[in-house]
């Protein structure tokens, strides 16, 4: 992404598909038992219409993620990267997320009103009007500038709207733990890529850990989610969504991109 100051920001990595609708009939790779484990459920269907018919009835939210994301060197090689992202989301106009990693470290505000994207290392930040909804604005900022939010799925209205027609074969692997707790764990397969979604057992159906394995691409570079803290009743104050700049800080201004099919989802 270009901005008109000549400084080329770094490319906000993302997952935009972290929620999967799954194939009708669920594939068992123990075929001793076609039914879910303590549940009554029996399809990877109704599991995953739980998660997401679960969250687009929150309200507002909190989350953090820890993140990891291969990277393919020119000899072939993989080497590993991390990052931490916290987001706050209350619907349908207010949207924010505090990403640190190895490779960048940035925040996104975005108050109902306007969007700003800041630099946190440099103190850059460039802030645009923005649409009424955080399902707009998740668009326009990628079509436009081409910016992704990680895990951006899971926070508009819809969690599973766009993402049904990518999925040729569903998978129940198992009970499989996350930090230790079990969860169900459930493939998704792909043309392109395979996802893997680990869901909670207890009473709230949540996404614990997403992983994506992009099997087309030179070594098969995955990118993985743990998802934790879930708070579906957060106290956040309203100029959490606001960006206020410091005395320091230097505004630029974002130079729309020409093509964002350019750009590689991590």
């Amino acid at each position: 992404m270009l901005f008109s100051t000549r400084i080329i920001a770094p490319l906000l990595m993302a997952c935009t598909m972290p929620l999967l609708t799954a194939s009708k009939v669920l594939t068992q790779t123990a075929p001793s038992s076609t039914k879910l484990p303590s549940t009554g459920l029996r399809t990877t269907d109704q599991v995953l219409n739980q998660v997401c018919n679960f969250l687009k009835a929150q309200k507002s939210f909190t989350v953090e993620m820890d993140i990891t994301y291969d990277n393919v060197l020119d000899s072939g090689e993989k080497v590993q990267y991390a990052a931490y992202q916290k987001v706050w989301v209350a619907k349908p106009n207010q949207l924010r997320s505090d990403y640190r990693g190895d490779q960048r470290n940035n925040s996104f505000y975005y108050d109902g009103k306007s969007l700003t994207w800041q630099n946190t290392d440099l103190d850059f930040y460039a802030t645009k009007p923005a649409a009424s909804t955080i399902d707009q604005v998740i668009s326009n900022v990628e079509l436009k500038y081409g910016l992704t939010i990680p895990m951006s799925n899971l926070f508009v209205d819809d969690p599973c709207g766009k993402v049904t027609s990518d999925i040729q074969k569903s998978v129940f692997v198992g009970s499989n733990l996350v930090d230790r707790v079990p969860a169900h764990h459930i493939l998704f397969i792909g043309e392109d890529r395979d996802w893997q979604m680990w869901v909670s057992r207890s009473r709230q159906p949540l996404p614990l850990k997403i992983v994506i394995t992009y099997k087309n691409l030179p070594s098969s570079p995955q990118y993985t989610a743990i998802l934790s803290r879930w708070n579906f009743k957060p106290e956040i104050p309203a100029q959490t969504f606001t960006y206020e700049p410091s005395e320091k800080a230097i505004g630029i201004e974002f130079l729309p991109t020409e093509s964002t099919s350019e750009a590689v989802e991590q």
